[in-house]
């Protein structure tokens, strides 16, 4: 199959411009009247364009102040998940002990803890035995 996009957007370019100037051409408005309304409507484009990049510039002000608040918070974020990894990291024992401190039993705090290690009795028809 040939590439035909360059043929295909060179028509449409043709198009469009014959299509333009058989509007000029074929207008009910005199020359003066037409290029006073070409000049409007440039000049109301230039107006909104420049509305447009005074936003543009605006949310780019808004967006560098608001950046170095994100880097604090991604240090922060970095930290505490170096930290984790770190805790991770440390041998089994000092682990265990740290849990220890934290609770003497995994039952003590778990009401429904019925002594059956798995998760059955959370199943519709289980049955305790």
């Amino acid at each position: 199959m040939q590439d035909t996009k360059g043929k295909v957007i060179l028509s449409l370019l043709v198009g469009a411009t014959a299509g333009a100037v058989a509007g000029l051409l074929l207008a009910p408005e005199t020359g003066d009247e037409t290029r006073a309304g070409l000049k409007k409507s440039a000049s109301k484009l230039g107006d909104d364009l420049s509305k447009l990049l005074k936003e543009g510039k605006s949310r780019l002000a808004a967006l560098k102040d608001q950046a170095p608040a994100d880097s604090e918070q991604r240090t922060s974020d970095r930290a505490a998940a170096d930290d984790l990894l770190n805790s991770l990291n440390q041998p089994a024992y000092s682990r265990a002990s740290s849990a220890e401190s934290v609770a003497s039993d995994p039952t003590d705090n778990d009401p429904d803890y019925d002594g059956i290690g798995d998760d059955t009795r959370h199943f519709p028809g289980y049955k305790a035995s």
